[in-house]
């Protein structure tokens, strides 16, 4: 599977240590240099660091248009909905998950046909749960 992870952060950390070493091939975007180093040492992992605004460059460095699924998890919930929109509605992803912390926001985009995912204890199971629906 072809996991893109936009945002680099504990959270993203997290999930790629769960995803890696399964045969998936991941690719994380981020802006935080130390972050990237310490997830690229996982097996199946590469990084790209993402230091201008053009998110749909990244994107497409990324290999958004090869994805099977895309994972917006920057801590910026409006980074985050524009991603998600984008990879969605433009790449046609087959699987997008968006992290938001805004509970108003969790209920609009999800009731416009997004996966998403608030905070929680079960955060990493949650994001699991809604890749593998």
């Amino acid at each position: 599977m072809r996991v893109l992870i936009f945002g680099c952060n504990r959270l993203s950390n997290s999930l790629v240590a769960d995803l890696a070493g399964e045969g998936n091939e991941i690719m994380v975007l981020g802006a935080q240099r130390d972050c990237l180093e310490s997830v690229v040492t996982h097996p199946g992992v590469r990084v790209i660091l993402t230091a201008e605004p053009l998110m749909q460059d990244y994107l497409q460095e990324g290999g958004i248009d090869h994805a099977d699924v895309f994972l917006a998890m920057s801590g910026d919930d409006h980074e985050n909905i524009l991603a998600s929109q984008i990879a969605k509605h433009i790449y046609n992803v087959s699987k997008v998950v968006c992290h938001l912390g805004s509970p108003q926001l969790q209920v609009m985009y999800a009731a416009l046909g997004l996966d998403v995912v608030g905070y929680s204890l079960g955060l990493l199971q949650d994001v699991r749960q809604a890749i593998e629906r």
